[in-house]
């Protein structure tokens, strides 16, 4: 009876370590209705060697999106950054109902999209130099 107690609570407990992502603001904009991008500052994933590194982010909106198959405000997102070429692409991606990657999944998609470059003075710039910053040996 105590090994099957301590198993559960072991599993408890690593099921709400990895459930509690650790979201620091960025930055904000007025753009959508207003919004505010957050990053998960424990899921960088560097490779030093090729100068790639993959984060996630969080878009949280302040008004409902409408612009995609049903209404949401956050969207979630693994982004790759190229830190040689200053280029992005998306990994994956869903949609919420709710604030904060909370509420119903309205859609989740993961495919490697196409590289973009990265543009000067965007939220993109910042969200690139963050990850390339934690990429130097």
């Amino acid at each position: 009876m105590f090994i099957r107690i301590v198993l559960v609570l072991l599993v408890l407990s690593w099921s709400v370590g990895l459930a509690q992502a650790e979201w620091k603001k960025l930055t904000d904009s007025p753009n959508f209705g207003g919004f505010i991008v957050y990053v998960e500052t424990t899921s960088f994933r560097i490779d030093k060697g090729s100068g790639l590194v993959k984060m996630w982010i969080l878009y949280d909106f302040k008004n409902r999106q409408e612009g995609y198959q049903v209404p949401y405000l956050s969207m979630r997102m693994q982004r790759q950054y190229d830190c040689k070429q200053e280029r992005t692409r998306i990994l994956a991606q869903s949609f919420f109902g709710d604030h904060m990657a909370k509420g119903d999944v309205i859609s989740t998609e993961s495919a490697r999209g196409t590289w973009i470059p990265i543009g000067p003075g965007t939220i993109g710039k910042s969200l690139w130099e963050l990850a390339c910053s934690n990429s130097k040996p």
